[in-house]
């Protein structure tokens, strides 16, 4: 039942082909990384951003897993609400690797001069994976395991002669409606000037609560000092503790008019006074109007001139490098039939409680379908989607999508604009950009 779900992946492709890619050699599309990078992801950069101790427990975790498990907790040493919301199965330590190897790749072809701007398209999400678990106090891992973007910045920055590129400074511009606490804990847990860590997300004291030692703020506000409802990962993206972190905490809902003036009021001074080498994108779609988090009012659109901005801040001081890595976002329509899997026992059985309907599940291109457990078209319940959302070939034949009835219910409204839409408008004003040079 986790918002985090498989088809987000084989989602964001097909945002990414809606946008062109992978339609002429100036927008390729690369769907693999080599030993090369895998090996300098696992060896060289892991140790470098997260603790030998927390990448060896995550290692043992997925490795000592059956091979038919999945849904498993990761960190279930997490405390409070959301503990065991980072899970996975065998495969979730390689799959974590390769993220961060795609982005290492991603840096060099950026770098080199290959292209201008490069988009990975990876899962798990990264920005919440701080050098262990808690990242700044926060109640879980918040599906991250390892943290892509916190990596590539590493390997930007690290000396030629450790293996790394050299560069002077690194950007990171987090847009996910949620504060990146681990790339912040990574990078900037104390003032480094080889870092500008840049967050604009859901929170701020009226929704997370004022610190309790900060007297001078609490004669003046009648704000209980932790608000149960407070957003994830919690206070530490609230305010910024020195100049190498910039954090805009935007209220309880993401607005574009808000964003917008932020953008250009306090992020764009604060980039162009840096002047880095390589501008990083954590590029979460999180903060779209019909996220099932419920948390944002931005439309598709406004992520292409968000990127835009993002784009020309990078020719004003490193020639348009720019890598964005992808976070979260969640409203991707329901991709195969249901089973009830989340419906009450006395309710799965087709014989009671609910009539079938009558006719068939269509898919976004019309095409009919079947329910994947063998029943037919006239027995298909009435808490199946409206349609299917359909990814074509890059949804896997194996790759199942079941979610609860009323998550169902609110992926409904990303038929019309969702996901996949953020990800082309993200990636066709990355494209645009691409072609200034």
């Amino acid at each position: 039942g986790s918002v985090e779900r498989p088809v987000r992946l084989p989602a964001a492709l097909k945002g990414a082909r809606l946008a062109g890619a992978g339609s002429s050699p100036s927008f390729q599309l690369d769907l693999g990384v080599d030993d090369t990078y895998i090996k300098l992801a696992d060896e060289t950069i892991l140790p470098k951003a997260h603790s030998s101790g927390y990448v060896k427990k995550m290692k043992l975790k997925c490795k000592g897993l059956d091979s038919t498990a999945i849904g498993i907790p990761l960190t279930e040493d997490s405390d409070g609400d959301g503990g065991e919301d980072t899970t996975g199965s065998r495969g979730s330590y390689d799959a974590a690797v390769t993220g961060v190897a795609l982005a290492l790749k991603a840096v060099d072809i950026v770098a080199d001069g290959t292209c201008v701007n490069a988009f990975c398209a990876t899962r798990p999400p990264g920005h919440h994976a701080g050098r262990t678990v808690h990242a700044m106090k926060a109640v879980s891992n918040g599906f991250c395991i390892f943290n892509p973007a916190a990596c590539a910045a590493i390997y930007a920055t690290t000396d030629q002669s450790e293996g790394g590129l050299g560069m002077k400074r690194v950007c990171v511009i987090d847009f996910d409606v949620h504060h990146g606490n681990g790339t912040q804990d990574i990078l900037c847990n104390t003032h480094n000037p080889h870092f500008l860590y840049v967050s604009l997300h859901a929170g701020g004291p009226l929704v997370n609560g004022y610190e309790t030692d900060d007297t001078d703020i609490l004669e003046l506000a009648s704000t209980k000092s932790r608000k149960p409802d407070g957003i994830f990962p919690g206070r530490c993206g609230d305010t910024s503790p020195h100049p190498g972190v910039l954090n805009i905490p935007l209220g309880a809902k993401v607005t574009p008019h808000q964003f917008g003036h932020e953008l250009i009021s306090q992020v764009e001074p604060a980039v162009n006074k840096f002047q880095p080498d390589l501008i990083i994108i954590s590029a979460g779609f999180d903060a779209h109007k019909y996220d099932p988090l419920g948390m944002g009012g931005l439309g598709a659109a406004d992520y292409n001139h968000i990127t835009e901005v993002c784009c020309s801040l990078a020719f004003r001081s490193c020639s348009g490098r720019v890598l964005s890595i992808m976070e979260g976002g969640y409203g991707v329509p329901c991709c195969r039939p249901q089973r009830d899997l989340f419906l009450p026992e006395k309710e799965t059985d087709l014989s009671q409680s609910q009539p079938p309907i009558m006719g068939e599940i269509k898919t976004d291109n019309g095409e009919s379908s079947q329910s994947s457990n063998g029943l037919p078209s006239e027995a298909i319940r009435r808490n199946q989607p409206s349609k299917l959302a359909d990814l074509g070939d890059d949804l896997p034949g194996e790759m199942d999508d079941q979610v609860t009835p009323v998550m169902q219910r609110k992926l409904e409204k990303c038929h019309a604009e969702g996901f996949i839409d953020c990800v082309k408008e993200h990636l066709t004003s990355l494209h645009n950009c691409n072609k200034r040079r």
